[in-house]
C-alpha cells in the first residue's frame, strides 16, 4: 500500500514537472517569436539581454510569477524598437502587464491577444499601430487600464469595448491623438469604474448625451478636446462630482456655458476655449470653484463682464483672450499668468500681484 501511495505521489510530481516545463516552453517560444518580429533594435537591447540559453524570466523587461514561474509582465517601453507584434504573444496567458509604449511598432493588433484573459494593463501608446480599434478588447475581463494614444487607429470607438461594464473593471481609457471618427459611444458613460477618459485630438463628432454623468461617480479626468463635437455641454455635468480636470476645448460646442459647472467643487483645471458657438458670458457660478487653478476660455465668443466672483478664487492661470468681454478686470491675488488680449475691457486693471 505504501509503495502504491509513493508511486502515485511520484507520478503527480513528474506530471507537474512536465506541465511546468511545457508551460515554460510556451512562454519562451512566445517571447522568441516576439523578439523575431522586431525589425530594428537600435540600442541592441534584445540582442544582448535576451539570450535563448537563459531563462526568459531573466530577460530584460520580463517579470515572472514566483508560484508558477510564468511570465506576468512585459515592459519594453522607450527602447527604440520597431517591428510588429507577433500573434504568439497571445500565448503568454499569465500576462497581467503589457507595456511597449514609445517605440515604433506598426501594423494591426493580432486577434490572438484576445487570449490574454488575465491582462490588467495594456499600454501601446506612442507607436504607429493602424487599423480599427479591435472589438475583442472588450472581451478582456480583467482589463483596468488601456492606453492606445498617439497611434494611427481609425474608424469608430467600438461600443464592444465596454461590454464588460457590468464587471466595472476599466478605470483608465486613453485614446487621444489617433484618427478616430464617429460619435462618442453612449456606453462609455455607463462604466462607473472609469477614473480617466482621454479621447482628445481625433475627429469625433455628434453631441454628448444629456445623461453623460449619471453613471460616472468616479471620473476625475475627462478630455474630449480637439474634436468636432457640437451642441450644448450637458447641464448634468455637475454629477461628475469628482472631476479634477475637464477639457472640452477646440470643438463646436454652442449655447451658454452651463452654470452647473460651478458645482464641480473638486475641479482644478477647466478648458473650454476655442468653441466659437458659445453665447453669453462666464457664469458667475464658476467663482464657486475654490480649488480651480487654471481657467481657459479663449476664443469662445464670450460677452458681458467677467463676474466679480472670480476675484474670490485661487487661480494661477486665467486666460480669456479673443472674446468680447467688457467691464473691469477683477482682482485675482494668486495669478501667475493672465491673458486677456483682444477684448473690450474698460476701467481700471488691478493686477499688482502679477507685476
Amino acid at each position: 500500500m505504501e509503495s502504491l501511495t509513493f508511486s502515485i505521489a511520484l507520478l503527480i510530481l513528474l506530471l507537474n514537472s512536465f506541465a511546468f516545463s511545457l508551460n515554460s516552453d510556451t512562454d519562451k517560444n512566445a517571447l522568441i517569436s516576439f523578439k523575431n518580429s522586431i525589425t530594428s533594435d537600435t540600442n541592441a537591447i534584445l540582442s544582448t539581454n535576451c539570450s535563448q540559453n537563459t531563462s526568459v524570466c531573466n530577460w530584460i523587461g520580463v517579470s515572472c510569477g514566483l508560484k508558477h514561474g510564468r511570465v506576468t509582465a512585459l515592459n519594453l517601453s522607450r527602447y527604440d524598437l520597431a517591428g510588429t507584434v507577433a500573434p504568439h504573444v497571445g500565448n503568454l496567458t499569465f500576462l497581467r502587464y503589457l507595456d511597449i509604449s514609445s517605440n515604433s511598432f506598426v501594423g494591426m493588433l493580432p486577434f490572438e491577444l484576445s487570449k490574454l484573459r488575465r491582462l490588467k494593463v495594456m499600454n501601446l501608446g506612442t507607436n504607429s499601430f493602424t487599423g480599427e480599434i479591435p472589438k475583442w478588447l472588450g472581451s478582456l475581463p480583467q482589463l483596468e487600464e488601456l492606453y492606445l494614444y498617439n497611434n494611427s487607429f481609425l474608424g469608430k470607438i467600438p461600443s464592444s469595448l465596454f461590454n464588460n461594464s457590468k464587471l466595472q473593471t476599466l478605470q483608465i481609457l486613453r485614446l487621444s491623438s489617433n484618427k478616430l471618427s464617429g460619435s462618442v459611444p453612449h456606453a462609455i458613460f455607463n462604466v462607473s469604474s472609469l477614473r480617466e477618459i482621454g479621447i482628445g485630438n481625433n475627429s469625433l463628432s455628434g453631441r454628448l448625451p444629456i445623461d453623460m454623468c449619471n453613471n460616472m461617480p468616479n471620473i476625475k479626468f475627462l478630455s474630449l478636446s480637439r474634436n468636432q463635437l457640437e451642441g450644448q455641454i450637458p447641464s448634468n455635468i455637475w454629477k461628475c462630482t469628482h472631476l479634477d480636470v475637464l477639457s472640452l476645448s477646440f470643438n463646436n460646442f454652442s449655447g451658454s456655458i452651463p452654470r452647473e459647472i460651478g458645482r464641480l467643487s473638486m475641479l482644478t483645471e477647466l478648458y473650454l476655449g476655442y468653441n466659437s458657438g458659445f453665447q453669453g458670458g462666464v457664469p458667475s457660478e464658476i467663482g464657486n470653484l475654490s480649488r480651480l487653478e487654471i481657467l481657459n476660455i479663449d476664443s469662445a465668443s464670450l460677452t458681458r463682464d467677467i463676474p466679480f466672483s472670480i476675484s474670490n478664487m485661487s487661480l494661477t492661470v486665467l486666460s480669456l483672450s479673443d472674446n468680447s468681454l467688457t467691464g473691469s478686470i477683477p482682482i485675482c491675488q494668486n495669478l501667475q499668468q493672465l491673458y486677456l488680449d483682444n477684448n473690450k475691457f474698460t476701467g481700471t486693471c488691478f493686477i499688482e500681484s502679477i507685476l
